[in-house]
């Protein structure tokens, strides 16, 4: 990737509480602000892969009906992928050995 490129500053805590109390418009503003800038210093080869997570987790948060909801949301989803990570660090052959299966749709003639 060509030149620097600059995140934007994360606020104290306190202040992203309070942006999540009184604000929660801007906080959701700075999380997909910084979810941007986060994958635009990533390497290419992993961007295409982190924007189509971003856009996963986006749809199963637009879901949610409360924080709490979102909250517990997002933790699943890192203990998922945590979950697999120990996998393939534990377990590499086996990891490895798991494929998917293609299934070829055919369109229909009628």
């Amino acid at each position: 990737m060509s030149g620097a490129v600059f995140m934007t500053e994360l606020p104290s805590f306190d202040r992203l509480l309070w942006m999540a109390e009184n604000t929660p418009e801007k906080l959701d503003a700075l999380q997909k602000r910084l979810s941007k800038e986060t994958i635009a210093q990533s390497s290419e080869h992993n961007r295409a892969n982190l924007t189509s997570l971003l856009d996963h987790i986006n749809k199963r948060l637009a879901l949610c009906k409360t924080p709490y909801q979102r909250c517990h949301l997002m933790s699943s989803l890192m203990f998922q992928k945590l979950t697999l990570l120990n996998q393939a660090y534990c377990q590499p052959e086996q990891f490895l050995q798991n494929k998917a299966e293609v299934v070829h749709l055919r369109k229909n003639t009628r």
